[in-house]
């Protein structure tokens, strides 16, 4: 750059000296919530021939200054795009092209008090002849990073900004639009939904955030159950914008998540068909082309039980992107279940992950290994390469864990000192070892050490009953408490569980199972209430619960005639018994989504069926939020 404006709307750190250290021009001026406001006055500063503007949390790509520099040069170009990527939180950035280098005119001035545009006042400038090419260059974007919009607060800036703009103008689209945006960041999903149908009734389908619109609505729509209406919406989309692969993608979502795999397929086929859109013809999340759907098909064929082809997409998906553990991880699951190996599973994945940290390489290996029970495999190859890591340490130990080799897991647990977040967590972990140990360990002078003060004062109060002298009743509804039961039944440790269940009160087999299947269930906790409900059953303590405890477990693990048996034992002691008849009815609705999941996979399209499932389905996906969505 030749010039650098700086305005400053009221910094409190050390913005405008850095700025001037660089050779800024500085300038000031009060803050009042118009975005084109502060925008103009900006240009106003300006001398050069053009205009190159970039916000405080953006960043120009890197050694673009050759071909940037070479922009300037065709005279007879009004302006061009650049291609933002917004970096979102799972790492999959959002594209759109936006207008950031034009020529310094007097009429090129900005609109919009938020989302302020220019592009359309130089066409108009230019009675809509204006010559817009596209740089080809990156601009990435920071600011949506939930940090930094925490905080700085944006979410209440841009709702207080977008209301005021829709006060004033409340036909405009793009303002309706914002405002919608705005009102999802507050939860407020009803209204959001208000404001992106009116929207779409007053823009022109040729806008290029238009396809945007029927996104947000269509997940609004999913979040609020009403699944008809959306797909109506994703029928639309499809309509006007068939080769937008982002409208694709959210339709397979939709149907992976109501069960109907074979129009799922088909959406996300389309998807890999249409490919990663990188024009800049539609605002489009990274990955709906490639890798996404490609992690759908897995899922898919995983279902299915067609394994071999769940593998190929997965590590299809992986060779395009690779930087989340979460994607591995459904890997060596699937390796795990097509194998039931471990050491071919160590093959497949030591080729999988590539890294040109080769300690690192190893410690995701382990990992990769510890996520399937194959802990032997895990601790063999944490071999010299990693062997001083705290992260290598703590993984070491927690496989020792699993092993029920507490003295090990101890010792190396112990050797984690560096990391502060890792010390942390490996200092809940010797807490357990402690206990586990025969002979059970004191672990007091390890729980003054937690920084958690909350879980501290749990972890004491359990410790001082473990040792056989009781200060104080543990809390029974504290989440601390409910992590270390979790935690402890990961180990396969009922029996400690269940001495502390006693010790807190709980002294009969009905008390302890009515603790432990209270929300938020997990599978862990429901497998020791039914085995506590059938070693009673086995007793002769012929009372309801346990049959609906049973019921619940094999309803949980889809064995619904098993199920259904349980449930009917406990009608009989309790025909009116509310939550008994709540079951029987998700019982029946399984039973009953199975079948017509069956007729779909041989009958698709039949619009019946489908709306069937849609009817069946539509409160299950309440809430649930599309990845695909912008």
């Amino acid at each position: 750059m030749d010039e650098i404006v700086v305005v400053d709307t009221g910094s409190d750190d050390n913005t405008i000296n850095v700025a001037k250290q660089f050779g800024a021009k500085v300038f000031y001026r009060s803050w009042d919530d118009d975005f084109a406001a502060a925008r103009n006055f900006s240009i106003s500063k300006a001398t050069g021939d053009w205009i190159f503007y970039l916000d405080a949390d953006e960043e120009l790509e890197p050694d673009c200054s050759g071909r940037f520099r070479a922009l300037a040069d065709d005279l007879d170009v009004d302006g061009y795009l650049f291609q933002i990527s917004n970096l979102t939180d799972s790492h999959d950035s959002i594209r759109h092209i936006n207008l950031r280098l034009f020529r310094n005119l007097p009429g090129y001035r900005f609109e919009g008090r938020l989302h302020e545009q220019i592009l359309d006042v130089i066409m108009r400038e230019n009675s809509g002849k204006a010559r817009i090419l596209n740089s080809g260059i990156n601009i990435f974007h920071y600011g949506y990073l939930l940090s930094e919009f925490t905080a700085k607060n944006k979410a209440e800036r841009n709702f207080r900004i977008n209301k005021l703009m829709v006060e004033e103008e409340p036909d405009n689209p793009f303002y309706l639009y914002s405002l919608g945006n705005s009102l999802v960041n507050r939860n407020d999903i009803e209204n959001a939904a208000a404001n992106y149908r009116k929207a779409l009734t007053h823009l022109s389908t040729k806008e290029n955030y238009a396809p945007s619109v029927f996104i947000a609505l269509i997940a609004c729509l999913t979040r609020l159950g009403r699944l008809a209406e959306a797909l109506e919406q994703v029928e639309k989309c499809k309509s006007l914008y068939p080769d937008y692969v982002d409208i694709h993608f959210v339709e397979g979502e939709i149907y992976a998540k109501l069960g109907h795999l074979t129009r799922s397929e088909l959406c996300f086929k389309e998807c890999l068909r249409l490919g990663e859109q990188v024009q800049g013809k539609y605002t489009t999340r990274t990955g709906v082309g490639t890798f996404l759907p490609l992690f759908g098909l897995a899922q898919i064929y995983r279902t299915r039980g067609d394994l071999n082809r769940a593998i190929y997409c997965q590590i299809q998906g992986l060779k395009i992107k690779n930087d989340n553990i979460q994607d591995f991880i459904v890997l060596a699951r699937l390796l795990k279940e097509s194998f039931q190996d471990g050491n071919r599973v160590l093959e497949v994945l030591s080729k999988a992950i590539v890294n040109h940290d080769k300690a690192k390489e190893t410690l995701i290996l382990a990992r990769l290994l510890y996520e399937v029970e194959e802990h032997d495999l895990a601790l063999s190859v944490l071999d010299e390469s990693c062997a001083h890591a705290d992260d290598a340490h703590y993984l070491q130990g927690l496989a020792l864990m699993k092993k029920g080799l507490y003295g090990d897991a101890i010792k190396s647990l112990e050797c984690v000192q560096n990391d502060a977040a890792v010390y942390q967590a490996a200092l809940q972990e010797l807490v357990l070892a402690h206990w586990l140990s025969a002979p059970p360990r004191d672990a007091g002078p390890l729980i003054e050490k937690i920084e958690d003060q909350e879980l501290g004062r749990v972890l004491q109060i359990v410790n001082e009953f473990l040792a056989g002298h009781p200060a104080a009743n543990p809390p029974l509804e504290n989440g601390c408490l409910r992590e270390i039961v979790e935690r402890l039944l990961t180990l396969k440790q009922a029996g400690t569980v269940l001495n502390i269940l006693t010790v807190c009160g709980l002294e009969s087999p009905l008390q302890k199972i009515d603790y432990l299947i209270n929300a938020p269930l997990n599978n862990h906790r429901l497998e020791l209430a039914a085995k506590l409900a059938l070693v009673e059953l086995k007793k002769g303590a012929n009372l309801a619960d346990f049959y609906f405890v049973l019921a619940w477990y094999f309803f949980t693990n889809d064995e619904l005639d098993t199920a259904q048996n349980m449930l009917h034992h406990a009608l009989t002691g309790g025909p009116q018994t509310i939550h008994y008849r709540e079951l029987l009815r998700e019982i029946y609705r399984k039973q009953t989504l199975n079948i017509l999941l069956a007729a779909l996979e041989m009958y698709p399209d039949n619009p019946g069926f489908n709306k069937q499932l849609i009817d069946l389905r539509k409160d299950a996906l309440k809430h649930n939020r599309l990845e695909g969505v912008h």
